[in-house]
C-alpha cells in the first residue's frame, strides 16, 4: 500500500484549511451583502474548475441580458470573422436580394455600406425578396408596452437604421432620421414622445431648446414593403418588393464587415437589437430560415452544445421573461468561451468592471483586482457573470443571479459588488 509522505499530507491539509477559510469568508459576505434575503443563485469556481461557492446553482433564473453570453458563444462558434451581410441572385434583367439579419446597414455607428454600394452599382431592376412570414418582429415573452422603447427595436431580416427613428431637437422643430418619417410626426401637448401602437405615427413634445430633450429614439414598425421604400428613398432608385424564397444553391452570400464589430455593442452596451439579429446571421450562415424560435431550436441541436437541452432559451438578447438559465449553465457558457477564445479576445470583447461599457460605474474595492463580465437587468432582476482576477493573480469564473427583488436594480448592483469584493 502506497503511503503519503508527511510533506504531501502537510500540503494537502494546508490547502484544505485555506479552502475552508475562504468558503467561510464567502458565506459571511453572502449574508452581509443582503443577497441571502433575495432569490439568489451563485456559483463560483477557480481557474482549475474547483467549486469555491455554490448557492441554488441548480435553480432556474431569468438571465436577462446574461443570455447574450450564450449568443456570444454561439456566434463565435458558428460565424466566420466576416459578417454574412446579404444574399443575391440575378435573373434576367432583375437582381433579387435577401437580408441575412445583418444589423449594421445604415447603423448610426457601424455604417456598413457594402449592400448599399452593391445595389447602387447594379444596372438591373432591384427586387427585395424577403418573405415576411420568416420573421416575427417581437420576441416571445417581451413586455408588450416596450414597443416604443429604443431597446425593443423590432426584429427583421434586413434591418435599416437599427429599425429606429432618430429625432433631433433643432429648438424650433424636430428633424427625423431617416427623413422618410418626416411627414409622420405631430406635435403633442404631452411631455413624453410616443408612437401609435399599430402605425408609424409619432407624437413629439413641442420643440424647445431648454425643456425638451435634445434627441429621442423610437422603434418603427417594420415590414418588407417599408424596407423596400426606405431603400428606394436612400438609394434614389426604385426598389421593388416581391416575396421570393431564397435558393441557397443558386443565390450568393456576400460577406462584409467584421463579426467583432457587432460583438462589442452586444457586450459593452448590451445592444438588444444586435443580439436578436445575430440569431438570424447564424441562421443565414447555416441556411436556416426564421423566425427566431426555429433557428434557436436548430442551434440547440448543434454538436458540443448538449447542455442547452436543459436551458429554456427563446431569444438572442435576453429581453424575454421566458428565458430560464441556471447558475451552472452560466458557468458552462463561461468555460466554453474561455476554451474557444484567446484570453486577449474575451478581455477585449467583455466590458471590465470600473473601466468600460455598462460596468464602468461598478468599481472593485481593490484596484489591483479585475473583472470582465456581462450584466443583465430588467425590473426586479440583476445578474452578473464573468471572470474575476484578484490582486494575487488568481482567477475565478463567477455568476451571481438575483430575481424577484422588490427593490431598485441599483440596490441589487451594490449588493452584488459588495459580495464580489470578497474574492480580493
Amino acid at each position: 500500500m502506497f503511503m503519503k509522505s508527511p510533506a504531501y499530507l502537510l500540503f494537502f491539509l494546508t490547502g484544505l484549511f485555506f479552502t475552508s477559510c475562504q468558503t467561510a469568508k464567502i458565506k459571511k459576505a453572502y449574508v452581509q451583502s443582503g443577497l441571502n434575503q433575495l432569490h439568489t443563485g451563485i456559483l463560483i469556481q477557480d481557474q482549475n474548475g474547483k467549486m469555491v461557492f455554490s448557492q441554488q446553482a441548480e435553480q432556474y433564473f431569468m438571465p436577462a441580458s446574461n443570455a447574450k453570453l450564450l449568443t456570444f458563444l454561439l456566434a463565435k462558434t458558428i460565424l466566420p470573422d466576416s459578417i454574412p451581410a446579404f444574399a443575391y441572385q440575378e435573373q434576367g434583367d432583375s437582381l433579387y436580394f435577401w437580408g441575412t439579419g445583418d444589423p449594421s446597414t445604415l447603423h448610426a455607428k457601424l455604417k456598413n455600406k457594402a449592400m448599399l454600394d452593391f445595389l447602387q452599382a447594379s444596372q438591373k431592376n432591384l427586387v427585395y425578396a424577403d418573405d415576411a412570414k420568416l420573421t416575427l418582429p417581437q420576441g416571445a415573452g417581451w413586455a408588450w408596452d416596450d414597443y416604443q422603447d429604443y431597446y425593443a427595436a423590432e426584429i427583421s431580416t434586413l434591418p435599416l437604421y437599427e429599425n429606429l427613428a432618430h429625432f433631433t431637437n433643432l429648438g424650433h422643430a424636430w428633424k427625423v432620421h431617416p427623413s422618410f418619417f418626416q411627414s409622420s410626426m405631430s406635435i403633442t401637448s404631452e411631455k413624453d414622445a410616443s408612437r401609435d401602437r399599430t402605425s408609424n405615427q409619432f407624437r413629439l413634445p413641442a420643440p424647445d431648446a431648454k425643456s425638451s430633450p435634445k434627441s429621442i429614439t423610437i422603434p418603427y414598425i417594420t415590414s418588407p414593403t417599408l424596407t423596400a421604400q426606405l431603400l428606394s428613398d436612400t438609394l434614389h432608385k426604385t426598389v421593388h418588393y416581391r416575396a421570393v424564397k431564397r435558393d441557397s444553391l443558386q443565390s450568393k452570400l456576400v460577406y462584409a464587415g467584421k463579426l467583432d464589430s457587432l460583438l462589442v455593442p452586444l457586450l459593452h452596451y448590451s445592444d438588444n437589437m444586435v443580439g436578436e439579429q445575430l440569431i438570424y446571421l447564424m441562421g443565414a450562415q447555416k441556411g436556416w430560415n426564421g423566425p427566431t424560435a426555429n433557428i434557436i431550436q436548430k442551434l440547440m441541436q448543434e454538436p458540443s452544445f448538449e447542455f442547452l437541452k436543459e436551458v429554456k432559451w427563446v431569444d438572442g438578447s435576453g429581453l424575454s421573461r421566458y428565458n430560464l438559465f441556471r447558475p451552472k449553465d452560466m458557468i458552462m457558457i463561461l468555460q466554453k468561451l474561455q476554451d474557444r477564445l484567446m484570453e486577449s479576445q474575451w478581455k477585449f470583447l467583455l466590458p471590465e468592471l470600473g473601466k468600460s461599457g455598462t460596468l464602468k460605474s461598478m468599481k472593485l474595492a481593490n484596484p489591483q483586482s479585475h473583472a470582465w463580465a456581462k450584466s443583465g437587468s430588467f425590473g426586479n432582476t440583476y445578474n452578473l457573470s464573468g471572470y474575476y482576477q484578484n490582486a494575487h493573480g488568481k482567477r475565478y469564473l463567477f455568476t451571481i443571479m438575483t430575481n424577484l427583488a422588490n427593490q431598485s436594480v441599483s440596490v441589487n448592483k451594490k449588493q452584488i459588488l459588495a459580495f464580489l469584493n470578497v474574492l480580493n
